[in-house]
């Protein structure tokens, strides 16, 4: 059985497999060097650098070439981590160097972006909150607002991760109520069996994970690098905006799950008055908030008001807006300065690998879009469904989530965000289709990794006490995965369109 270590940091602590390294080189050396230059390919080249010398044009569509095939090997790296994931987010910067693509004097600044900030200031607030064991006192007071019924107590450990998921990072959310449920499974086991129990409350942490995480651009890195995506194109996403997105989804689905996981792992009992009873005990055993408890989340307060307002009153202020990754490393520091956390405790507790796998992410998506590969890309994508009338609008969102809902089973949702994200944002812009709808529904249909243990870290973590096998997450799975899909299109035609009014084109 994995440790919650191991699961909880994916693919970091792996070492190659050479196997899968020698296919992901073999795949790049194909397309990059073997396959002819498609005629579409040249004519987007000379299209996009028309002010070029003939020369100049068939090295950038040689470029494309290039990018096209480290977008492919970097599908294989992602999919079976067959080495260091932190690793492939630098071969990305090295590839651009080694073929002249970008120049060595702006390599690093590729992989400069607010949302790399952004990442590494959630991160390390969210450990700052753990250490002061604030993860513990709002699970427990979770559970002891939630009642004695099972089906409430249910929703209440759904609902109680899913908003903290939307705030921090669900490594940190997952671990703060799995204690909760194993006590609450341990003290009815005592009384009679109750392994349906036990699942239910269980996969009930990792769902409710899954359905926090979009509903802010907190709740994962793929959140922040879409943002980045789209500002890279013009659109400046706020943290309201993204909110007032994104709580549809997590409202309805938080409601939903409570209502089909009792029914999928039917509880042997429907009433856990003795067991939340003793926990409401231990809550009080923690005492008063100390007086650094409270100064910790008071921070935490502050920074979340600084995002909901830096595009308002920050904005007015200061006449320029901070950015969500400037409010990120604010309330780092600020947490530094006065003394509530030292940079051990972020050198300890803080997943560097994360951040460098992400500002790879974002290098990749930056030299996707600059080289011209992601609208090649995109126009072929369009010319191959445009028969079947899935070219622009709604169509093609929803064919974006249907992408996003099955990649993100097969690899990390920041890789499918990766991956797709530049293709799918070229799309919408070449086909008139608002490309703020279309990048959110993405993000937000990467949440759903429902059928694999290793789909998502809340998953990996939630698995590794023993109390769910790997059949418990596809029995959820077949259920939860196509009802998602369509809360998703609700969502997207009557709340977003109908409710928020964004328009479907631009």
């Amino acid at each position: 059985m994995p440790t919650l270590e191991v699961n909880s940091s994916g693919g970091f602590d792996k070492t190659t497999n050479f196997k899968w390294l020698a296919i992901g080189l073999a795949l790049f050396a194909v397309i990059a060097f073997m396959m002819p230059m498609p005629a579409s390919m040249s004519a987007k080249a000379e299209a996009l650098f028309s002010d070029h010398d003939p020369a100049t044009i068939a090295l950038k569509a040689t470029h494309m070439k290039i990018i096209i095939a480290l977008l492919a090997a970097c599908v294989v790296f992602f999919a079976t981590e067959t080495t260091p994931l932190p690793a492939v987010a630098l071969i990305i910067g090295l590839v651009q160097l080694f073929f002249g693509i970008t120049p060595p004097e702006k390599i690093v600044s590729t992989y400069a972006h607010d949302a790399v900030w952004f990442i590494a200031g959630s991160l390390a607030i969210g450990a700052t909150l753990v250490k002061y064991g604030l993860d513990k006192r709002i699970g427990m007071l979770v559970v002891s607002l939630s009642g004695t019924k099972t089906r409430m107590v249910v929703f209440g450990i759904i609902l109680g991760t899913a908003i903290p998921a939307a705030f921090m990072n669900e490594s940190s959310t997952a671990p703060m109520f799995i204690p909760i449920a194993l006590a609450l499974y341990s003290l009815t086991n005592k009384i009679i069996p109750a392994p349906n129990l036990g699942k239910l409350l269980m996969i009930s942490v990792a769902v409710g994970c899954m359905v926090g995480t979009p509903m802010s651009p907190t709740g994962g890195a793929r959140n922040a690098i879409m943002i980045g995506f789209l500002s890279n194109i013009g659109i400046d996403v706020s943290f309201v905006q993204w909110i007032s997105m994104g709580v549809f989804f997590t409202v309805v689905m938080a409601a939903v799950m409570s209502f089909i996981l009792p029914l999928i792992f039917k509880p042997e009992v429907n009433d856990l008055s003795d067991a939340v009873t003793i926990l409401r005990g231990d809550l009080h055993k923690h005492g008063k908030m100390t007086t650094k408890q409270w100064l910790v989340a008071a921070i935490m307060i502050l920074v979340v008001y600084l995002w909901i307002t830096d595009k308002s009153i920050t904005r007015q202020l200061l006449g320029f807006s901070l950015g969500l990754g400037g409010v990120a490393i604010t309330g780092v520091v600020l947490y530094l300065l006065l003394g509530l956390a030292s940079w051990k405790d972020y050198e300890r507790n803080v997943s560097w690998g994360v951040i460098i796998l992400y500002a790879g992410a974002v290098s990749l998506g930056t030299v996707f879009e600059s080289t011209g590969a992601a609208s090649w890309l995109a126009e072929s994508i369009i010319a191959l469904v445009a028969p079947l009338g899935i070219k622009s609008g709604i169509a093609l969102i929803f064919l974006v989530v249907v992408l996003g809902a099955g990649l993100t089973n097969l690899m990390s949702a920041g890789a499918t965000v990766v991956v797709i994200g530049p293709v799918v944002l070229d799309m919408a812009q070449i086909s008139g289709t608002n490309p703020l709808l279309v990048g959110i529904a993405l993000a937000i249909s990467t949440s759903m990794a429902y059928w694999l243990v290793v789909g998502t870290p809340a998953s990996s973590i939630v698995y590794s006490r023993g109390q769910l096998q790997s059949k418990d997450f596809i029995r959820m799975a077949t259920v939860a995965w196509p009802i998602a899909l369509i809360v998703i299109a609700i969502m997207i035609t009557l709340y977003w369109v109908a409710v928020l009014r964004i328009p479907v084109f631009i």
